[in-house]
């Protein structure tokens, strides 16, 4: 009998698809529906059963629309525990007469515990398409069964339901289709009101477009520039009464419609005024400032000045070209003349400018080139400018002396005189100083001489004033002095030790001699018998004695060789082959006073060393002037704690001289000034400052080379780089 009740198939839908029938409605998120609670009060008083549950089932949840006899009182169940999954599997109606019984449901929580349902009975809910969306349950506490007619009850009251859900389906879809045709009204009334608006806009646009032809009709015929517009084809569309009369026509219908051919200009102009036309067209960009020919119907040429611009469509394409052009010939005439008379004045101010620039550069060249200080002062007296000699001169850097009043580089007992002075310059024209003093960075006063004259610098007189440090002159003639001095001493050396040598050489011959016949004698007496003791202990004392003779004035010989080096005399100016340690054993010999009570000599000379093409005597003063240097440079010490060593090597094609010390060496910041001439860090008297100077190109003009290396408190050593002689 339930069979017969069962509806016939409905479509088979998919998960997806009766989910979108069922989000159709729009009920799942809202509270429960009161107008569904009189259903399911029926279907419990008719079916005799304590609950009923009218639900809506989507994919994860079960959601209570109408419910009787549930304590719980939300509206969103676990859709995995509810019999209504199993309602809306099938069409017809699904019973549980006992859910113990039943294996789907043993288990089940709403079974084994509250509400403890043991009998359930449900009808799925159909969409308007035929898709189950839902379910309307009853259960008992107690296994049963329904009869026919309860069975029909619930299914009545089940199509109820669904054609409640259809009714307020359709209810919704009306009321969006009426949403629709309203929002649809509101759209025409605002569309009949901007149509309005529009008309009413297009009316006035019509308005000020006939006003504005107005205005462009009188703008073309009273203005003085000619103007014409064409298409592609170069035909002339319109064109002003100026036009028409540059091309010799009497109105412009004469020239609409034609071609620059038809109206008789040149090809050559025709095809510059076309290849202009189309690069205007063609790029979209209007073409400015053209100067260009043109023949008129007299035959007389003129020169235009032509802007070109394009036109456009409403489809936003260029259909032709507007140009405008004014008649330049005479203005052109005239830019001709006043370019030629401007580029005269130009090439004249040009040469002006150039010689002011060449004679400003002089000026400043000869100032930087100066080697004496250069000031130029305002008739104030304060300074203008100044070159480099001058900023060391003082100490300042220029930043710093620009706008100084002048009088105040002067020490203070100087300031006023000096001030009178620069008064006088601008009264009597020139000043000579000569011995000015200025401050020096020390605070120190530097004697200078002080020249000025006067400047013309336009509307103003300038100052100006060359300071020659004396300093320098003073201290070139004290070492002139000195010079001289030692030149003269030099030359008396060079006449000692000439008169010391003729006699020293005959002493050491004779003394040789007498050697040879002592030898000659001892030998001839040793034969002789019974010599008495006395007599042969005299022998071996005299031989003694005579030795001592040679080696002493061997010496003496040694000491005016040495001499005879260092004085320059003979011929040591030639270049000859030298020995290199012969003329170091020289100058140490030479030295050797100085050098025994400071320093002990070791010397470790290379084998076979290759000779050097040079001059003796310089070499030797090269050799003597840097042992000497060494020596005072381990002062003061004793010969225990200092060494002078003497190293000699080959190195490549050169030989090389090592000189080294443990002084105290020389600071970072003195080593790059010690070749410069006069530079000395020894106390006054001591030093001249000219030894290594001379030494330098002594060695550098050997075709040599002087290296440096020392280190503070632990000494230093010169290199000599000679070139070998093959």
């Amino acid at each position: 009998m339930l069979q017969s009740r069962l509806q016939s198939s409905a479509p088979d839908f998919g998960e997806e698809q009766r989910l979108q029938s069922l989000y159709r409605y729009g009920l799942l998120e809202g509270p429960p529906e009161p107008e569904y609670d009189a259903i399911v009060r029926l279907a419990a008083e008719l079916c005799k059963v304590p609950i009923t549950l009218m639900s809506l089932v989507d994919r994860e949840h079960l959601w209570v629309k109408a419910s009787l006899g549930l304590t719980s009182s939300t509206t969103r169940l676990d859709r995995a525990s509810s019999f209504s999954t199993y309602v809306i599997q099938q069409d017809g109606p699904f019973i549980v007469a006992d859910a113990l019984e039943d294996p789907r449901f043993r288990d089940n929580p709403r079974v084994r515990g509250a509400p403890f349902v043991r009998f359930c009975a449900g009808v799925p809910l159909h969409a308007d398409n035929g898709a189950r969306i839902g379910a309307l349950c009853i259960f008992d506490r107690t296994p049963r069964h329904l009869d026919d007619g309860q069975l029909h009850v619930l299914e009545h009251l089940g199509r109820q339901i669904e054609t409640h859900l259809r009714l307020r389906l359709q209810l919704q879809q009306a009321q969006e289709r009426n949403a629709e045709l309203e929002e649809a009204r509101s759209r025409l009334d605002a569309l009949n009101q901007d149509l309005q608006a529009e008309i009413l806009e297009r009316r006035r646009v019509e308005r000020e477009l006939r006003s504005q032809r107005e205005i462009l009709t009188n703008v073309l015929t009273h203005i003085p520039h000619s103007v014409f517009w064409k298409n592609r084809e170069g035909i002339f569309l319109g064109c002003n009464d100026a036009f028409a009369h540059q091309l010799g026509r009497a109105s412009p219908e004469e020239i609409v419609g034609r071609t620059e051919l038809e109206l008789g200009l040149p090809p050559v102009q025709i095809k510059a005024y076309r290849q202009d036309d189309l690069q205007v067209m063609d790029s979209g960009m209007p073409k400015l400032g053209i100067e260009e020919p043109i023949r008129t119907a007299q035959g007389t040429d003129h020169w235009l000045l032509t802007s070109k611009v394009p036109l456009w469509d409403p489809e936003g394409q260029v259909w032709a070209v507007l140009g405008i052009f004014a008649d330049i010939t005479e203005r052109r005439v005239q830019e001709n003349v006043l370019h030629h008379a401007l580029r005269e004045v130009e090439r004249h101010a040009a040469r002006l400018e150039f010689q002011v620039y060449e004679a400003r550069g002089r000026i400043r060249r000869l100032m930087e080139a100066s080697l004496d200080a250069v000031f130029v002062l305002d008739e104030a007296g304060r300074v203008l400018e100044l070159n480099p000699v001058a900023e060391q001169l003082v100490g300042m850097p220029g930043s710093q002396l620009l706008g100084m009043p002048f009088h105040t580089l002067a020490p203070s007992c100087e300031q006023a005189a000096l001030e009178r002075a620069l008064g006088e310059l601008l009264t009597r024209g020139t000043l000579r100083l000569e011995d000015q003093g200025l401050r020096s960075a020390t605070g120190a006063r530097t004697a200078v001489q002080i020249i000025g004259s006067i400047q013309d610098a336009g509307d103003s007189r300038n100052l100006l004033l060359v300071a020659h440090d004396l300093t320098e002159r003073r201290r070139l003639e004290q070492q002139g002095i000195q010079n001289d001095r030692l030149m003269a001493m030099g030359v008396l050396a060079a006449g000692i030790a000439h008169e010391i040598n003729n006699p020293t050489a005959y002493v050491l011959s004779n003394l040789d001699f007498l050697r040879a016949r002592w030898d000659e004698l001892e030998q001839h007496l040793c034969t002789q018998p019974a010599l008495p003791p006395a007599l042969v202990g005299g022998l071996s004392e005299a031989r003694q004695l005579i030795a001592d003779c040679l080696d002493g004035a061997s010496r003496i010989q040694d000491i005016v060789r040495g001499m005879r080096y260092l004085s320059h005399q003979g011929h040591d100016e030639e270049p000859t082959l030298l020995d290199i340690h012969a003329n170091l054993d020289a100058a140490l010999h030479l030295a050797q006073g100085e050098l025994k009570r400071t320093a002990q000599l070791e010397k470790a000379y290379a084998e076979d060393l290759p000779l050097v093409l040079g001059s003796e005597g310089r070499l030797s003063q090269v050799f003597l002037n840097l042992i000497i240097n060494a020596v005072h440079a381990m002062r003061p010490g004793s010969a225990r704690d200092h060494r002078l060593r003497v190293h000699t090597r080959r190195e490549g094609e050169r030989v090389r001289v090592d000189i080294s010390d443990t002084g105290h060496g020389i600071p970072p910041d003195v080593l790059p000034r010690i070749f410069d001439p006069f530079f000395t860090t020894k106390p006054v008297g001591v030093g001249s400052g000219l030894g290594l100077s001379i030494s330098h190109a002594i060695v550098q003009k050997m075709g040599g080379e002087m290296r440096v290396e020392s280190q503070v408190g632990r000494g230093t050593t010169f290199s000599l780089l000679l070139p070998s002689h093959s």
